[in-house]
């Protein structure tokens, strides 16, 4: 699903990520974790092309990302959703709106959107929710809202950049919980987190990030 051959990413002669090689299988939830400014912000969004390496190769979903021309990167991010630490909703439009964004881009027929959207929020025990404003909505409510939409046109390949980051004990076990049912029924999930709570015996691989290098890759 993503395979990573020593790939370098400079930013301003700064090195953000160094040399770095891994592989993960279609069906995995993977982990990413490090520091602050180790690079796991950076190593996922090589993955869905807001940056491209500087050396190496990437492969995502089939696709040689070096290899892939500006008009064929919007194909490849229909196979990703992607969980922002920042949210990204739209204060101005209602959550079923928020949500809907992905599918009307895509021009979908209404039917189709509806029932998707509904599914999505169902998933994430928000439909309730669907005519609220996301500034009505708790923190762990917004997070929800975020993985509705990520998941919302069912891809492949599910991204999270810290998605627990601002979240009390609770609701961060809340949200795993869901990330764990979306992988259950087949989806790819790669979380970068800080939190070491969050893959603590869980038996999955973890690959840890220092200052830009691939440091170690465990089960933890």
């Amino acid at each position: 699903m993503i395979e990573f051959f020593d790939v370098t990413k400079e930013y301003n002669n700064q090195t953000a990520l160094r040399n770095i090689t891994f592989s993960i299988e279609k069906g995995e939830m993977v982990f990413v974790t490090g520091t602050s400014g180790s690079g796991k912000t950076t190593l996922l969004k090589l993955i869905y092309l807001a940056e491209k390496p500087d050396k190496g190769e990437i492969s995502v979903a089939g696709w040689e990302t070096e290899k892939l021309k500006e008009s064929s990167i919007p194909l490849l991010r229909r196979n990703v959703g992607i969980v922002f630490q920042d949210f990204r909703l739209l204060n101005n439009r209602n959550v079923f709106e928020n949500v809907a964004l992905v599918l009307r881009i895509r021009n979908m027929n209404e039917k189709d959107i509806r029932t998707k959207v509904y599914h999505s929020l169902k998933t994430v025990n928000l439909r309730h929710k669907s005519d609220s404003v996301p500034e009505a909505l708790s923190g762990g409510e917004q997070q929800r809202v975020v993985i509705a939409r990520a998941i919302v046109a069912e891809p492949t390949l599910l991204l999270a950049d810290e998605p627990t980051g601002n979240l009390d004990v609770d609701t961060a076990a809340g949200i795993m919980r869901i990330f764990n049912e979306i992988n259950a029924k087949g989806t790819t999930v790669l979380i970068a987190t800080h939190n070491r709570e969050l893959f603590k015996n869980t038996g999955r691989r973890v690959l840890r990030l220092d200052s830009g290098n691939l440091v170690g890759e465990e089960a933890e």
